[in-house]
């Protein structure tokens, strides 16, 4: 994709997902470092996504299973029970769920700060599924909350390995194919940001030795075609691969991360307490105590939810002489070269939003313009924005669908089942069950001429949820239909440890004949 024709997306306000890909939106985006509130609708269902410096941080939707209560239950981290009575509490009291289920013991700040990131990256990813709908840019809202950061490039490469049609593959790759490829010399997103799997790994070294060809690179690679080609639609998306005679003379800049949030700090009117000097050469940072990491990442999860006053502790009404040195005391506790490396990055952040926080406090009339804003009736405590806590209720629930197709093949009636699980499968896109009841009720309805559709389906819903054991039941279920058991006894094996404790596959396989 040319330079002008990523401009060109990054900049428009709306426009189809048909014509341009989730994928491709989300990589214009991030070549163009924009802030904007991306929304994706494909009614009845709706995404809104926060990118900031062409980062997505936040992501809301109209799914249930979607929100952190379902996202934990779904996960095996909370019970129902537990769920709901931390959602209720988190309504009545005005605070955040995860702040709930941390007073309680239930998660520590540094665990709950990884399910959000997981929970965000699997809201984002329905968006590679999305093959209909549109999209819209707008304005990002004026305070946004969030502290959490998707690695793009990973992101890119995951969805589309995971959920490109094959016909998107083919058609993208074409013009790769019979011509010699190699990697960029010097790409927007460089493959050392991106943790890849070995097919992606052996690619990545193949043509960073030299070109080749895709025949080759399966010669040599031993992938599959079809994983090839996914591995090499998507190196191209991002610009890693490209035919190596199109390679551009003149090479954009090298991303290997996130672009840092700017600080915006008054120099004048204070000066940040500066690390030791590189020359110093000081050891490592050890890793600090448990309690110092949890304070860490608590603050980390809160930090752009709270105003200057809170964030450093300092009372609004008796500002004085201790403000400096409270302002201190935070700079110590967060000094990002006191920290090991996969912690200074979050302390850094911290630190520098202290140091924004002690500029606007030490200025009389930025001081003067919060006081006022904390006084004013309409203005609500940081973090008890109308947004976190209003709760909605039409929320679109696939389990419900999921149930009633279940319970109408239970009755016989697979018409009226495909039709609520093939609905299932479309609000839950990355759940494997889901297509797997759906491929299997396809091939109840019509056995002779499902069969090869449903394996196709069921070969989908393992690659984009390798975990599905219900997937690799009902493959043995089709394939001892046709005859074809050894084949069906190695799919009822991978199906016992998935879906235990249900003896399904179990029983499946003590009824074969020997």
């Amino acid at each position: 994709m040319s330079d002008d024709a990523v401009e060109r997306i990054a900049t428009q306000s709306e426009g189809s997902l048909e014509e341009v890909p989730f994928a491709v939106l989300l990589y214009a985006l991030a070549r163009a470092e924009r802030s904007v509130t991306l929304a994706i609708s494909r009614p009845p269902l709706v995404k809104e996504i926060v990118i900031e410096s062409g980062v997505p941080v936040q992501c809301r939707s109209n799914l249930a299973h979607e929100t952190l209560s379902r996202f934990m239950q779904s996960g095996g981290l909370l019970d129902e029970t537990t769920a709901n009575e931390c959602f209720a509490e988190s309504c009545s009291r005005g605070v955040l769920f995860g702040d709930v289920l941390i007073e309680k013991g239930l998660i520590t700040a540094e665990e709950l700060r990884k399910v959000l990131q997981k929970n965000l990256a699997k809201k984002l990813l329905d968006g590679f599924s999305w093959l209909q709908g549109t999209y819209r840019l707008s304005d990002p809202p004026a305070r946004v909350d969030s502290t959490l950061r998707v690695n793009v490039p990973q992101l890119i490469i995951f969805g589309v390995t995971r959920f490109a049609t094959q016909e998107q593959v083919d058609s993208s790759i074409g013009d790769l194919i019979g011509k010699p490829l190699a990697l960029h010399p010097k790409p927007f997103f460089a493959l050392d940001a991106i943790r890849m799997n070995q097919w992606q790994q052996s690619v990545s070294e193949i043509l960073g030795d030299h070109p080749a060809r895709i025949d080759e690179l399966a010669t040599k690679t031993g992938a599959p075609y079809e994983e090839l080609a996914r591995i090499l639609y998507a190196f191209s998306l991002i610009g890693a691969v490209a035919a190596a005679d199109r390679l551009p003379s003149k090479q954009p800049r090298v991303r290997t991360t996130p672009p840092a949030r700017p600080a915006t700090i008054p120099a004048r009117e204070f000066s940040l307490p500066t690390a030791p000097p590189a020359s110093s050469s000081p050891r490592p940072a050890a890793r600090p105590p448990d309690e110092r990491r949890d304070a860490l990442m608590e603050m980390v999860l809160n930090y752009r939810r709270k105003d200057p006053f809170d964030l450093l502790g300092i009372d609004p009404d008796g500002f004085g002489r201790e403000a400096h040195q409270r302002f201190l005391d935070f700079a110590e506790r967060f000094a990002p070269w006191t920290y090991p490396d996969d912690l200074a990055e979050d302390a850094r952040r911290v630190f520098l939003a202290g140091a924004r926080a002690y500029g606007d406090l030490i200025n009389p009339d930025r001081r003067q313009a919060l006081v006022e804003k904390r006084h004013r009736p309409d203005q609500k405590r940081p973090g008890a924005s109308a947004d976190t806590f209003r709760i909605e209720t039409d929320l679109l629930d696939p389990e419900v669908q999921f149930r009633k197709g279940r319970a109408l093949i239970a009755e016989g009636n697979f018409r009226e089942a495909l039709e609520q699980l093939a609905y299932a499968s479309d609000l839950d896109p990355q759940n494997g069950n889901y297509r797997a009841e759906l491929a299997h009720c396809r091939f109840l309805f019509n056995p002779q001429a499902a069969g090869p559709i449903a394996m196709s389906e069921l070969a989908r819903a393992l690659r984009i949820d390798p975990g599905s054991g219900l997937a690799h039941f009902y493959q043995g279920e089709i394939l001892r239909t046709m005859g074809l058991i050894d084949e069906a006894k190695d799919a009822y094996r991978r199906a016992i440890k998935p879906m235990a404790p249900d003896r399904r596959p179990i029983d499946a396989l003590r009824s074969l004949p020997r």
